[in-house]
């Protein structure tokens, strides 16, 4: 949570110096880049600190369950909101309740009749040191243009 504290100051800093409409334009280019990038991650299987995710179990014959990667479609329910005051990117319905669950790796039931089932923890959503850069850079770049 340093990290967000960090970066939340520097960007209040910044917002004090902007119009309402310039910090919401600001806001809604750093969502949508976010967006962007957080998609093309967890599209290539990776946390926000660059591993892998842990791969799916396997069942009793020793065949993965489903084929495939995890999550390569997921991507395209990430949602942005924003307003001249924040910024956020996530997910909605049903896709922020399994997203949930993989994040803080929690274990549920995954039907009515199924048992639980105890799901590792794979963070799709997050900051990296990477996009902590990325975020830098578009506010320099936005305040040169302004």
């Amino acid at each position: 949570m340093d990290a967000y504290a960090g970066l939340d100051h520097w960007l209040d800093q910044i917002a004090l110096r902007l119009e309402p409409t310039q910090r919401r334009e600001l806001m809604r280019r750093l969502a949508q880049g976010l967006r962007v990038r957080q998609r093309d991650r967890i599209k290539q299987q990776r946390d926000p600190n660059g591993h892998r995710f842990i791969p799916r179990k396997r069942n009793q014959i020793g065949n993965k369950k489903r084929q495939g990667d995890l999550f390569q479609n997921i991507g395209k329910d990430i949602k942005t909101e924003y307003s001249a005051d924040h910024a956020a990117v996530g997910f909605g319905g049903r896709t922020a309740v399994v997203a949930e669950v993989h994040q803080q790796g929690k274990t549920i039931k995954p039907s009515r009749y199924a048992k639980a089932t105890h799901y590792p923890i794979r963070e799709l959503v997050g900051f990296s040191k990477d996009d902590e850069k990325w975020i830098g850079y578009e506010i320099q770049r936005y305040l040169l243009v302004e």
